[in-house]
């Protein structure tokens, strides 16, 4: 009987969570229906002596991996481009950076291909990059604020080009907020 009721009870969970289990196709969907404003934010751990070696005008940053988290936000142009904003806070300093050179691409596996490059603020405008994510597009239909309600989930790990691998590890997430762009 107890193997009757957890068999029943593991072939319902199958049924609620079989829709959500499902692949996603985003064969259908072009840059143009990613278009639009994203909120995002997202933590991890950065080495900011790896992360911005090689900068010119850079004085030597202390060594080691530090606690970094960030917020910001990002307008899709719809046609692979874009521009945004961020600020991050590692190992206690607080900057502000706007994107530039922003470039995506949706593929059927709904994957997107992206990257950017910051310009510094506080360090006189130095701009890193480009660096690039690893993303992912979960499309959510009839959800609030915009129909279909788009969701970005992103890692970084790596290091920035010309610098030494590992340094940092993040993941974030944006939220489609309007579809202006």
């Amino acid at each position: 009987m107890k193997r009757l009721i957890s068999l029943t009870i593991f072939g319902a969970c199958l049924l609620v969570v079989a829709p959500v289990a499902l692949a996603q196709d985003c064969a259908s969907i072009t840059n143009y229906d990613l278009r639009g404003t994203y909120t995002m934010s997202g933590s991890g751990v950065v080495d900011l002596s790896r992360f911005f070696q090689g900068v010119p005008g850079m004085p030597p940053m202390p060594t080691g991996f530090v606690p970094m988290s960030w917020v910001g936000a990002h307008t899709y142009d719809g046609a692979g481009g874009g521009t945004g904003w961020v600020t991050f806070v590692a190992a206690g300093t607080q900057m502000t950076a706007k994107l530039t050179d922003l470039k995506y691409s949706i593929k059927a596996d709904c994957s997107l291909a992206g990257s950017f490059s910051m310009q510094i603020n506080e360090l006189q405008g130095v701009k890193i990059g480009p660096i690039s994510r690893v993303q992912v597009v979960v499309i959510k239909p009839g959800m609030p604020f915009t129909d279909p309600a788009v969701e970005i989930h992103m890692m970084f790990a790596g290091g920035a080009p010309g610098g030494a691998p590992t340094a940092g590890v993040d993941s974030g997430v944006a939220y489609r907020i309007s579809m202006e762009h």
